[in-house]
């Protein structure tokens, strides 16, 4: 079993609207609510891919609960810790008529206060003893320290788990020091971290280096519709270019292409064709609405074409 920590999940609530344009009003016809943030995305999409996973997060009020009752219906294995305030929605507004460009608005969500931390880390770290690998994804909440994630490592090198980070911000910064497995990053969080643009598949490259003597074992990072490139432990780069596709949404991918990424890991399969299934799955995500839910006859037929 693969544990997921998702530090600030969410409602993702997607509405698909014709001809949206600000100020005016619409009648909503298809709408879709996922539970959400970046580690349940992932974990649909890895779950879809055959991998067994249990997510940790926190959950509350009543929209809390209702995230508990979207991912069982969807067979997601969930231990949830329930704290004060309300879980965030993300929105997102879809208009098929505009190319189905996407508008975004995203809910900060509540603030935890040291004790709400502990409490949540006790959490995550009561499931080390059955899985050997920890996957951390997405944004951290208002309130948990700059040393948060540090220390959730420190505690999972102790318990002999493989470590892998999807994440950003300072808590990534000071988590590079503990020496994370795999570090995935997209074009502009590497940017961040790095202090220059990332756009090529060059100054990836120079990036993943950087991250690597900061710490990281292995860097992936994604280049959007070019690919992704991959920076193994041992030093050697790999590179995988993405298909031309007609996609229909983005949202999603990058957790998709992680969950490949991750399946592909755990099966043995090697860095670099695990680099090819998580560009695949990224790929398979954009040609449907809905994160993390790819067809895998879809996904087959990318791979073939490769």
């Amino acid at each position: 079993m693969i544990l997921t920590f998702v530090p600030n999940p969410a409602i993702d609530k997607t509405i698909v609207l014709p001809g949206f344009k600000t100020g005016q009003t619409f009648r909503v016809g298809e709408v879709l609510e996922l539970a959400g943030g970046k580690g349940f995305n992932f974990a649909r999409a890895l779950t879809r891919l055959g991998q067994s996973t249990l997510v940790v997060g926190p959950v509350g009020g009543h929209r809390g609960r209702l995230l508990v009752q979207l991912a069982f219906k969807e067979g997601l294995n969930c231990d949830c810790l329930e704290l004060p305030g309300e879980l965030r929605t993300c929105l997102t507004i879809i208009d098929p008529q505009a190319n189905y460009l996407h508008t975004e608005l995203y809910e900060k969500g509540p603030t935890l206060s040291k004790d709400d931390w502990d409490r949540l880390v006790a959490k995550v770290a009561s499931h080390f003893a059955s899985t050997d690998r920890l996957v951390v994804c997405g944004s951290f909440p208002s309130g948990v320290p700059e040393t948060g994630l540090a220390e959730v490592l420190k505690q999972a090198r102790v318990a002999g788990l493989e470590v892998i980070l999807d994440t950003y911000g300072p808590q990534f910064h000071q988590a590079l020091s503990q020496g994370p497995n795999l570090v995935k990053i997209n074009q502009h969080e590497a940017g961040e971290a790095v202090g220059f643009e990332v756009k090529s598949p060059q100054t990836a490259q120079t990036a993943a280096r950087q991250l690597q003597k900061r710490g990281a074992q292995a860097v992936v990072i994604t280049l959007g519709s070019w690919g992704a490139v991959g920076l193994a432990e041992d030093g050697q780069f790999v590179s995988c270019r993405a298909p031309q596709l007609a996609s229909l949404s983005p949202i999603g991918s990058g957790d998709s292409f992680l969950a490949g990424l991750v399946a592909g890991l755990a099966g043995n399969q090697g860095f670099d064709k695990a680099l090819k299934l998580a560009v695949a799955a990224g790929a398979a995500n954009t040609l449907q609405i809905g994160a993390g839910r790819f067809e895998l006859e879809q996904l087959e037929r990318i791979l073939q074409s490769d």
